[in-house]
């Protein structure tokens, strides 16, 4: 692949199961992507606060802080960096509410890692 001075995209990929983390971060890596793990709601709202993003992979259900409630604070905060929702709860309430609070793409557990990847391009 030849060198180009565009750099990787800056993936954060918020998940408190870490078998599904670490998944997910080994498959969106060979996008390339520069891919960051945090296991918990707060670590997350803190360093997609903190830092720049081109997209994050939020789960919902995480500890402490919920990851409804990082959507809307990084809204309220005006942070308009992609965010795609990788849950377990797919109802259609959960998914419309989901991208009510400003999540940009939706996709529920089990999911194809093939479609996560095209999604999150």
């Amino acid at each position: 692949m030849p060198a180009t001075d565009t750099p990787e995209p800056r993936l954060l990929v918020v998940e408190d199961e870490r078998d599904i983390a670490e998944l997910v971060a080994m498959h969106l890596s060979e996008l390339p992507a520069q891919v960051t793990q945090v296991h918990d709601g707060a670590a997350g709202l803190r360093l997609a606060t903190e830092q720049h993003w081109d997209a994050i992979v939020l789960d919902l259900r995480l500890p402490g802080l919920g990851g409804l409630e990082v959507c809307r604070e990084l809204r309220a905060a005006g942070k308009r960096t992609p965010i795609l929702m990788l849950t377990a709860r797919g109802s259609e309430l959960d998914r419309v509410l989901g991208l009510e609070l400003g999540a940009d793409d939706y996709l529920t557990k089990p999911f194809s890692l093939a479609e996560l990847m095209a999604r999150v391009k």
